[in-house]
């Protein structure tokens, strides 16, 4: 048990163990503690042992747009693994990227039925060197797409718009939830939950969007918590909104590196480009390094 001296304290303190240990006895009529955030995802109501995060109160003043009724831009994204078949893996002059899976599985990430592929090069300052084709999303997929679509995937938004995003969690993968991250914003959450609905096992696009509909995915516009990362609970969603005021290309992605790498992600853009400044003179270009490659010329002689 570690105790604080009496000495005064200063900016470095020491906190020095005591010679005897103590034994404390917690007298607990229910929980001694409280989860931030539980896994559970039973958000709305008020628990002893759990606070989720929409149940925080924002301790600053709150853009007005966020709390209305209807924001002007709703984006439902919905993400999930897709599981590779080996006879889909191992072809001659395939590359598929992938993740083995502690199970043995060979899988990529979705979202909105797409799997992120990053530009040739960077959309703020060279957006010229991108072919359009590149980009897509859900509403704008590639012809040639199967069930692996892969491309830049790209969702614009009108600058200073008021933009709702329900994530919605396909993957239901027991105890693992899903950290999200968006780049150059903080974002207020309104929502996290699982289905009302008892009769419904595993959720998804099709039921969060039933369940809008009715009015049954919880909200709460009290003072909603403003956040840059939420964990979007097992078999569960999450609600957030935000004010589209700083324009730009802003990735946003689940923020467990392995999934970044196998497509669990995508970009926000915000405003066109005429809303962003100037390319600086002789700033500094970059694209892909694909160097030429011609195969050796094999002989016996070679092996010698």
């Amino acid at each position: 048990m570690s105790v604080i001296d009496n000495a005064e304290i200063g900016e470095l303190s020491v906190l020095p163990v005591a010679d005897k240990t103590t034994s404390l006895v917690l007298d607990c009529e229910t929980a001694c503690f409280q989860v931030l955030n539980p896994l559970d995802a039973i958000c709305n109501r008020q628990r002893e042992d759990a606070i989720c995060v929409s149940q925080l109160k924002n301790a600053r003043q709150i853009d007005q747009g966020i709390l209305q009724q209807r924001p002007d831009v709703k984006i439902f994204l919905p993400f999930r693994f897709l599981f590779y078949r080996p006879e889909e893996v191992f072809q001659p002059q395939t590359y598929n990227r992938f993740l083995v899976a502690p199970t043995g599985d060979h899988v990529i990430s979705l979202v909105d039925e797409i799997s992120f592929t990053f530009p040739p090069a960077p959309p703020l300052s060279q957006i010229d060197d991108i072919p359009p084709e590149q980009f897509c999303n859900g509403d704008n997929r590639p012809a040639d797409c199967g069930a692996n679509c892969m491309c830049t995937h790209q969702v614009d938004i009108p600058h200073n718009a008021v933009v709702e995003v329900v994530l919605v969690d396909e993957v239901q993968q027991p105890n693992l939830s899903h950290p999200f991250h968006l780049h150059g914003y903080a974002f207020n959450v309104i929502g996290i939950g699982r289905s009302p609905d008892k009769n419904v096992k595993k959720i998804n696009l099709k039921h969060a969007l039933d369940l809008d509909k009715r009015g049954l995915l919880n909200r709460q516009f009290n003072l909603p918590p403003a956040k840059d990362t939420i964990a979007v609970p097992n078999n569960g969603y999450v609600i957030f909104r935000f004010r589209a005021d700083n324009p730009g290309y802003w990735l946003f992605h689940c923020h467990f590196l392995f999934h970044i790498l196998i497509g669990m992600n995508l970009i926000l853009h915000v405003g066109t480009h005429a809303d962003l400044p100037p390319v600086p003179p002789n700033f500094p270009r970059c694209g892909d390094h694909l160097p030429p490659i011609t195969p050796p010329s094999l002989s016996l002689d070679s092996f010698h």
